[in-house]
């Protein structure tokens, strides 16, 4: 993901009925997308990757990324 969309790993946290993204940039930028909800009006964007909670339950979410 990096080289194409300038996103090292993205680490995934499932708690409260939300979802938190945690994600660096090649250069070392810290990115976090905290407490995203199904019900918030749209995704998150970052460097044009979306990240939208369809769904969660529990320890469990269904994203969808797109670019």
């Amino acid at each position: 993901m990096a080289d194409k969309w300038g996103l090292l790993p993205i680490d995934v946290t499932v708690e409260d009925g939300s979802v938190t993204f945690h994600a660096y940039t090649p250069s070392g930028m810290r990115l976090t997308m905290a407490k995203q909800t199904p019900d918030q009006g749209g995704p998150s964007t970052v460097n044009e990757v979306s990240f939208e909670v369809v769904a969660v339950k529990g320890k469990k979410a269904v994203i969808k990324i797109s670019h």
